[in-house]
């Protein structure tokens, strides 16, 4: 019975540390050389955080892209940057106290080994940020990352999983044509 519970346990936080986990996509132009690249500029996100978080988001990006050798300027850039971002409730339900057919039952004989089950629902909140880098000459998307994330009610915790999401990002910036 014990073995049951901790089996059912374990399954419990394996569904729900997936729900936890970032997802990350980069995607880009493989016939672009990068390295001709050097300076960007900012265009004006269609979709904006609220609050601080836009300005977070912008010096999060700011400091990957100068880590990658990028200069920012305010004008004639090499690169646009944009990012957009959005949230939506997900939905969650765990059921508990599955039982399966008959069986040998404490006391006399048979039983049937059916019980109950108890669902319970958990919503949380996600966010993706979405980042663009676009030739400034033809205006062409060349590299597009996403980051999907879990809220959380505590500010610290939102920046530190901002600032990661943009690690994992930029973590192959400029991308590497593997042909």
């Amino acid at each position: 019975m014990k073995t049951r519970h901790v089996v059912l346990a374990i399954a419990f936080l394996l569904l729900t540390s997936m729900g936890f986990a970032q997802k990350v996509n980069v995607d880009w132009d493989r016939k672009t050389d990068f390295s001709s690249f050097h300076t960007y500029a900012w265009q004006k996100s269609p979709k904006p955080a609220p609050g601080l978080w836009d300005q977070r988001i912008v010096d999060g990006v700011d400091q990957q892209l100068a880590a990658k050798g990028l200069k920012k300027v305010d004008s004639n850039p090499d690169l646009w940057v944009v990012y957009s971002n959005s949230h939506s409730e997900q939905k969650q339900v765990v059921g508990t106290g599955y039982g399966f057919g008959p069986g040998w039952g404490w006391g006399r004989g048979w039983r049937s080994g059916i019980s109950t089950v108890e669902y319970n629902t958990y919503i949380t909140q996600q966010g993706t940020l979405i980042v663009e880098l676009a030739d400034a000459k033809n205006q062409q998307l060349l590299w597009r990352g996403s980051a999907t994330a879990t809220i959380s009610d505590k500010s610290d915790k939102n920046i530190k999983t901002l600032n990661s999401a943009l690690d994992k990002l930029f973590k192959n910036y400029p991308p590497q044509d593997n042909n």
